[in-house]
């Protein structure tokens, strides 16, 4: 069996709906520090001196901005396959929208932060390795209910996990050698292949749906 999505047919149309939005506004959110710091610039303040001194808010920025876009453009993908919202699901992507929500704040707290401060970092990169976490828990659950169209393979839901464990090597190496500031994101990059790579060889079978292994 499966299960069926409760409430007026709508609903999981109105939750794409109110998880875009929150989604805008975080994503709107990274920008203003920046806004407020060219606002308050002292007479004679050039355009080069701004972009020289915030040049690591600027990267910054740009990571989280580009960092929520992917996230936004999984999630879209995940529930534009989703029949229905299997239980949890949508406790789940409260976590999921907290994470998205600290990342602006997590970005200015490791822009702020001094020169090899592991807690700012651990801030910044851990809200990014848990959005990943709970919006793959989301897919499991989803498939494991038989709520997703086409049905993801097994190969599908192995390769989700790699930019987990790209983002977690990428944590363990940015706290560990804080030199290295936020250049273990890059990383990242190799999640393309990486996924290509699982995908075949964890095979095409599907997952077991909840309705199976009763």
């Amino acid at each position: 069996m499966t299960y069926e999505r409760r409430g007026e047919p709508r609903s999981l149309e109105r939750f794409v709906f109110f998880s875009d939005a929150v989604v805008a506004i975080a994503i709107t959110l990274i920008v203003l520090p920046l806004v407020d710091s060219a606002r308050d610039l002292p007479p004679g303040t050039t355009t080069a001196d701004f972009l020289g001194e915030n040049a690591y808010a600027l990267l910054a920025a740009g990571i989280s901005f580009f960092v929520i876009g992917g996230f936004w453009s999984g999630h879209r993908r995940l529930f534009d396959r989703a029949t229905g919202l299997a239980p949890g699901v949508q406790l789940l992507n409260l976590a999921w929208l907290a994470t998205i929500v600290l990342l602006p704040l997590a970005t200015v707290l490791e822009v702020s932060a001094e020169p090899g401060d592991r807690l700012g970092v651990l801030l910044y990169v851990g809200t990014m390795l848990l959005s990943l976490v709970v919006i793959q828990v989301q897919e499991l659950l989803l498939a494991r209910a038989g709520q997703l169209s086409p049905t993801p393979t097994r190969g599908d839901l192995a390769s989700g996990w790699v930019a987990v464990v790209l983002m977690l090597l990428a944590l363990l190496l940015a706290v560990a050698f804080p030199a290295l500031s936020l250049y273990p994101l890059l990383l990242l990059v190799l999640t393309g292949p990486l996924s290509r790579l699982v995908r075949r060889r964890a095979g095409e079978g599907p997952p077991a749906a909840v309705g199976d292994a009763e």
